[in-house]
């Protein structure tokens, strides 16, 4: 039999995306090597890797990641539409030497944006690489939006966390979809891992107001989850309503589910767990792999 051209849709998560790295390595040792590729988000930073032979190099920039190291990349600034720049992404980029172009890409591949004016789903599959992969990890409320061609350009998970749709647009006749959000969707915000107020909080509020505090019965016992945490969990529930949807309507031949509840967007620092996730995730289902695409 003729072996079915195998398409890999790789999905947002931000950090969570690490566990891609470890779904190729593992397929990899599987003999199975995916003949196109299409990303959102993280997925689209991965794929591009992997379709330009970089997947070392990344893979060894992520492991190096601390939370002394993760600063420079963050260039916060107060203007925009987000809390970063986007200049550490493209430096990055830069830095592993990807080509210019997705042409000269050895596979075919698609990063997913989202087009901000009307929401349309938007499919990046020529013309500048970091570009494409710039405007695709756009995440809302903290990277910037990406201009391109007229069109600013934002998050594709906004649209398509899982681009199944994508993959098979390439040409995929048997899709594995990687979702590296699965394991969040039982509880989108853990209450019990609020930050408690400081003691900066204290000294800065005189002790009548932080009575009045805590004799106001509308103010809870508990913080108010900070900013990271509320953007975190607003994008996951988002993102997993949008993902159930889409993947009921296209359904991929493989579905590999991420463990990682404990792993926020921004944890970039975890990736050695989120790989190691992600070579666990086929090695479960390797049996189930091999038979949908006819191994």
């Amino acid at each position: 039999m003729k072996k079915p051209v195998v398409g890999l849709a790789l999905g947002s998560g931000g950090a969570r995306g690490w566990c891609h790295i470890g779904v190729l390595r593992e397929l990899e040792e599987m003999g199975i090597r995916p003949d196109v590729v299409a990303g959102s988000s993280m997925g689209a930073l991965v794929g591009a890797a992997y379709a330009a032979g970089k997947l070392d190099a990344l893979e060894d920039w992520a492991r190096s990641l601390t939370l002394r190291t993760i600063l420079p990349l963050i260039d916060i600034g107060i203007a925009g539409a987000g809390i970063m720049g986007g200049t550490g992404v493209l430096t990055m980029l830069k830095g592993l030497r990807m080509p210019d172009s997705i042409e000269e890409l050895s596979l075919p591949f698609v990063a997913v944006a989202t087009e901000l004016r009307h929401g349309r789903e938007v499919w990046l599959r020529d013309g500048p690489l970091a570009t494409a992969v710039r405007a695709s990890v756009s995440i809302p409320g903290l990277l910037r939006p990406q201009y391109h061609e007229g069109r600013w350009l934002i998050d594709g998970g906004v649209v398509n966390p899982v681009p199944v749709s994508a993959a098979r647009a390439l040409g995929a006749e048997s899709v594995i979809a990687v979702n590296p959000d699965a394991g969040v969707a039982s509880g989108y915000y853990d209450i019990a891992e609020a930050t408690p107020r400081s003691a900066a909080f204290n000294a800065l509020i005189p002790q009548s107001l932080r009575n009045l505090w805590r004799n106001n019965k509308d103010m809870p016992d508990t913080p108010e989850p900070n900013y990271v945490a509320l953007l975190n969990a607003t994008l996951d529930i988002m993102s997993d309503q949008i993902r159930r949807s889409r993947l009921a309507g296209d359904p991929p031949q493989v579905l590999l589910g991420a463990r990682l509840k404990g792993v926020s967007i921004m944890d970039l620092h975890r990736a050695r767990e989120c790989i190691d996730e992600g070579r666990r995730m086929v090695r479960a289902q390797a049996e189930h792999i091999e038979a949908a695409l006819g191994l």
